[in-house]
């Protein structure tokens, strides 16, 4: 019997369905099935039902349940009493913060997170230009939440884990006063012969747009290359052109968002180094974060 059995029964039993708690473990259902029937074979009894409705527990699997929840309470207080021991924040913390992690409300979830560890500073860094999987694997950066530009982790992917948070469309961003905001959805071949707002050249931002419309055959009657994100988004407001970025930036910058077709979407994610994708502290960020998306006002 292992810990992750004994939480795959107990989260299956809230949800209701096996594929629903594998989900909230971001692992297969045939996965979490296995160690399930596993575990059943180990105690010699039927934990769950099958039903077309998902699974209920049976009386064995009531019993077990209320059992096991308290042995994991207990389990997770020892964890993080062992994980404060071993984790970084033995020190000051730097993490870097994406645009789309500041669009979509999660600067504060982030700094009430750290209130468990008092004794710790920490520094938040937001750059444009900045790659996060690169920051982090330098150690420039110990932790990240922001979105991967492809190519972005080539190479660094033996070195690099990504914890996906969100995934929300790509849109073209535009004055709150176009007319075409109210449009359903709008091809990359929209920006042909306009003016278009971008990040400083060789940031992320800047090579998926050149991408994009090279990919479209678009070419933009020219390019406002800026640093600031709010003086981008500004620029954007006052009908000087037109940009790319995330649905949640409209309600966050005061713009409107038409998705772009076909659907491009956009995953948010927490990043660390390989050799802490396991720590304690990662996933009960990773889960805090998580939890506190599903509760968060809908920015987007």
């Amino acid at each position: 019997m292992t810990v992750n059995q004994v939480r795959y029964v107990c989260e299956t039993a809230k949800c209701g369905s096996m594929t629903r708690a594998a989900e909230r473990f971001y692992i297969s259902q045939p996965a979490l099935s296995e160690q399930v029937r596993a575990l059943e074979a180990e105690l010699g009894t039927v934990l769950f039902r099958r039903t077309p409705r998902g699974a209920e527990l049976t009386s064995s699997g009531a019993a077990f349940c209320q059992e096991a929840e308290p042995a994991l309470r207990a389990w997770d207080a020892f964890e993080q009493s062992c994980g404060r021991l071993k984790s970084p924040f033995n020190r000051s913390f730097r993490i870097g913060f994406g645009l789309r992690a500041r669009s979509n409300g999660l600067f504060e979830p982030v700094v009430n997170f750290l209130d468990g560890y008092p004794a710790v500073s920490f520094s938040v860094f937001s750059d444009m230009s900045e790659n996060y999987p690169e920051a982090v694997d330098a150690g420039r950066l110990d932790i990240a939440i922001g979105r991967v530009y492809s190519g972005q982790t080539d190479g660094l992917s033996r070195r690099v884990a990504l914890f996906p948070l969100l995934s929300e469309p790509q849109c073209i961003l535009m004055s709150p006063e176009d007319p075409l905001r109210q449009e359903q959805g709008l091809p990359i071949r929209f920006l042909d012969g306009k003016t278009v707002v971008s990040g400083p050249v060789g940031s992320g931002d800047d090579l998926e747009r050149s991408q994009l419309c090279e990919a479209g055959g678009v070419q933009p009657s020219r390019v406002l290359r800026v640093d600031d994100i709010n003086a981008a988004m500004a620029l954007v407001q006052r009908k000087k052109g037109y940009a790319l970025g995330p649905r949640s930036f409209a309600g966050y910058f005061g713009v409107a968002a038409v998705s772009l077709i076909p659907e491009m979407n956009i995953t948010l994610n927490l990043i660390c180094r390989r050799e802490d994708e396991d720590s304690v502290l990662i996933r009960r960020l990773h889960r805090h974060l998580k939890d506190s998306l599903a509760v968060l006002p809908a920015a987007r």
